[in-house]
């Protein structure tokens, strides 16, 4: 099997699975905040993106340090394990206190500390099960990794229907994210033991101090970003209620399904790019130049047909009770096509040890996202967060490519033709075809997808290269 298909082969396993993943998760999301309200999915979400900044903290990037040596050298599979294992458990109970002495702190509801302190507890095990995904990774074994997720999302799903059918509260809907979640920690456990080796405990400080001095602007990185990207909520929710957090959230949430395609291809091809880096510089910029082209392509008509449907998606998925998510969703969708190239941009700059440049980006968005929100928020609310959101997606992705382009030399001017332009041209002319069409919503997305993908081929988009790649994932 050579690397494309390879890829390709990660790639399409993933990409299955998380398209049922991502249904179920579709499905169950959308369950809840209809049966919750605003106030109680404003709450749910609220403590999904505090936990979502403190698990920053029990895994301090060591899962894709993990990765990343591992892809490498399989050899040192047990004793990264085999330490991580103790570290993480330290971490965790570090995390977890701080977590509960800071919700005690800013005094929130009780109801809302107790789905904080479920959720903390969820956090703690989700952090172990991602060195497990770490290893399936590292070893090119993405199956694993995406059944994984089919049952976990199939046991929530199944969890929230139970619990809507018999009247169970926000509490319950907490629990049964913890009880996936430990689930999916005993599968994976089972499969690195069978498949790969027992973990076997090391404690070898000298190597904890490496290996945490190595992954420390990982961790930075992942601090900052995660700040950047959950602050509005964590802001909404202690200035403006958690109504306004359910009316922003339910139209984020949807930008979060649109990720797994963008999150599953960098997935599948980070190990690649780790060893091409020491193996083959031109195999690299290849990779990176085709993989900014597809995404890009994939990104840009998702959000420009979202801005134009909005209304009948967010009436359609979650009924009148969520009106003010119009607004939002029209614009939190244009993080999408930014939020496609940084994946992959992250992604680059880690498998070129270049880590430490994701800290002086993710720093400005932290700085620039944060007190944007501080000011603006008090006075236009979710609107605010909406619009800073779409420029700090803008802002570190500018800042990313600026960066990556010291290390990988291409043509500006070459690649924005080749890879930006047209794509850009042919979603302005799906568009204008969606607003004069008049027709229904799902007759529009069919229209839309078929205009998209002939005005790319009318323009001669696709490069015999790309033909190429396209026969062989065929």
């Amino acid at each position: 099997m050579n690397t494309v298909q390879r890829i390709i082969k990660n790639f399409g396993v993933l990409l299955s699975s998380q398209v049922i993943a991502y249904l179920l998760a579709f499905f169950y999301t959308i369950y809840i905040a209809r049966y919750l309200g605003p106030n109680g999915f404003g709450i749910f979400s609220f403590s999904m993106a505090l936990i979502s900044i403190f698990g920053i903290f029990g895994d301090l990037g060591l899962s894709t340090l993990l990765t990343r040596e591992v892809s490498r050298d399989k050899s040192l599979q047990n004793k990264y394990i085999g330490n991580l294992i103790p570290i993480k458990f330290i971490l965790s109970i570090l995390t977890y206190s701080l977590l509960v002495l800071y919700v005690n702190l800013m005094d929130y509801p009780q109801q809302t500390i107790n789905v904080v302190y479920i959720f903390g507890f969820y956090m703690v095990i989700l952090n172990f099960s991602m060195m497990f995904f770490a290893l399936f990774q590292a070893y090119e074994k993405m199956e694993y990794q995406a059944i994984s997720l089919l049952i976990n999302n199939s046991l929530i799903l199944i969890g929230v229907i139970y619990g809507i059918s018999h009247g169970f509260n926000i509490v319950y809907f907490a629990l049964i994210y913890l009880i996936a979640s430990l689930i999916i920690l005993i599968y994976t456990l089972l499969i690195s033991i069978w498949k790969f080796a027992s973990p076997h405990i090391k404690i070898d400080v000298k190597f904890w101090k490496i290996s945490i001095a190595l992954a420390l602007p990982l961790t930075i990185a992942f601090i900052f970003n995660s700040i950047a990207y959950y602050v509005d909520t964590i802001l909404l929710e202690s200035l403006k209620g958690s109504i306004i957090v359910g009316w922003y959230n339910a139209a984020y949430k949807l930008l979060t399904f649109s990720e797994f395609i963008p999150m599953v291809f960098t997935g599948a091809i980070f190990p690649v790019l780790s060893k091409f880096h020491v193996s083959s510089q031109d195999s690299l910029k290849f990779m990176y130049e085709k993989s900014l082209k597809f995404l890009f392509i994939i990104g840009l008509p998702i959000a420009a047909a979202a801005t134009i449907l909005a209304p009948d998606i967010i009436l359609l998925l979650y009924k009148n009770s969520y009106y003010e998510s119009i607004f939002a969703l029209q614009i939190l969708v244009w993080t999408i096509p930014f939020t496609y190239l940084a994946y992959m941009l992250n992604v680059l700059l880690v498998s070129i040890n270049k880590q430490s440049i994701l800290v002086k980006t993710t720093l400005v968005i932290m700085i620039f996202n944060v007190v944007t929100n501080l000011i603006f928020i008090p006075i236009y609310s979710y609107k605010a967060a909406s619009i800073i959101t779409v420029i700090t997606e803008i802002i570190g992705t500018t800042l990313l490519f600026y960066y990556v382009s010291r290390f990988i030399k291409i043509d500006i001017k070459n690649t924005f033709r080749s890879t930006f332009l047209k794509p850009i041209f042919a979603s302005i002319i799906m568009s204008l075809f969606i607003l004069f069409i008049h027709a229904n919503f799902y007759v529009s997305i069919l229209v839309s997808i078929f205009v998209y993908l002939g005005l790319l081929l009318i323009l001669k988009t696709f490069s015999k290269e790309d033909f190429d790649i396209l026969k062989k994932i065929v």
